[in-house]
């Protein structure tokens, strides 16, 4: 999945080759990411008003969410409105501009994925030091979370590559952003795409086994001190929860990595590499709000009684108990 500095050459002279692909590839090509995209627009920008504007989610958890949903929104808008026209229209100065829309995907999916490690540590906390969980994901410190996981990918995924000129032009042959093919830009494809991709989904994996292995330590003293509460068991159907949500976003994310680096190398089809790397990487990211949505009854709830996300009040209140620090783990 290589494009050639031959092509890279010819994007930065502003000449771009016609379309090699014909109409009606590239019409259903464009139907299928404009439905992905669509889809995860609409999902992350839902998420985004509630986490922003619902009481129930002024806590770090819900900043965490909004700073991620932003970016998996912009992601989503890039393939919606710049990817679906460059190639149904098959746009030469959209083409032109694709190797920066390919930096921008990459800078939002970097975002996402160091928001979902910020958030794993945040449900971790929530769990395993309730107490102190306050202290540490106050203000000051969740909005420093926040500008690492705007802040790092900067660095990984757009300077490191602009330094290198390694870009992400849009190739004809398989709709996909490729990579040119220096031994330069192999490395860094290497170690800062896939090596740093990898191992923070590995760390976010690593980290929310240790919330699953606390929810299991601490539930025998959560169910003394709580045996005459009403939240005791919904507090066990949100950890139930919380768990299903781990496993489907952790499968997810590593099959997504599988596909994109490893599995579309091996692809030789066009439509292959299509499915393996274009609608791996926008299904993503429709899918990540749609778990959070689908599996989380507070969500499902604000958005069948508020589904324009008016207002910053709720009838839902029973994860906004004071004590009950399970509200913060509502992923």
């Amino acid at each position: 999945m290589n494009v050639t500095n031959a092509t890279l050459e010819a994007i930065a002279d502003g000449v771009v080759q016609p379309a090699i692909s014909t109409q009606t590839q590239r019409f259903f090509v464009t139907l299928t990411i404009f439905l992905i995209s669509m889809t995860g627009l609409t999902g992350n920008l839902a998420v985004f008003m509630f986490a922003t504007t619902l009481k129930t989610l002024q806590n770090s958890f819900g900043r965490l969410s909004a700073s991620q949903s932003f970016a998996e929104a912009i992601l989503c808008a890039v393939f919606m409105f710049f990817y679906c026209p460059m190639v149904l229209l098959d746009i030469p100065s959209f083409k032109i501009a694709s190797a920066h829309a390919g930096l921008i995907l990459l800078f939002c999916y970097d975002v996402c994925i160091f928001s979902h490690l910020f958030i794993a540590f945040n449900r971790l906390c929530a769990i395993s030091f309730p107490i102190e969980y306050n202290n540490i994901f106050n203000d000051r410190n969740t909005r420093v979370l926040i500008g690492l996981a705007y802040a790092i990918p900067c660095f990984t995924s757009i300077y490191m590559h602009l330094a290198n000129n390694c870009l992400l032009p849009y190739v004809d042959f398989g709709w996909y952003f490729g990579v040119n093919t220096s031994a330069d830009c192999d490395v860094i494809r290497f170690y800062i795409d896939f090596c740093k991709d990898f191992g923070v989904v590995a760390l976010i994996a690593v980290v929310d086994v240790g919330t699953i292995v606390m929810i299991k330590v601490t539930a025998p003293g959560m169910r003394l001190m709580s045996a005459n509460c009403a939240q005791s068991q919904k507090k066990r159907q949100r950890e139930i929860t919380f768990v299903k949500q781990c496993l489907v976003q952790g499968a997810v994310f590593a099959t997504e990595l599988v596909f994109f680096f490893i599995i579309s190398t091996m692809q030789t089809q066009p439509v292959m590499i299509f499915l393996c790397t274009t609608v791996a990487w926008s299904l993503v990211h429709t899918i990540d709000p749609l778990v959070l949505i689908l599996l989380n009854r507070e969500f499902r709830t604000m958005l069948m009684k508020n589904p324009m996300g008016r207002g910053r009040t709720t009838r839902v209140t029973y994860s906004t108990q004071p004590m009950d620090t399970s509200s913060h783990n509502n992923m």
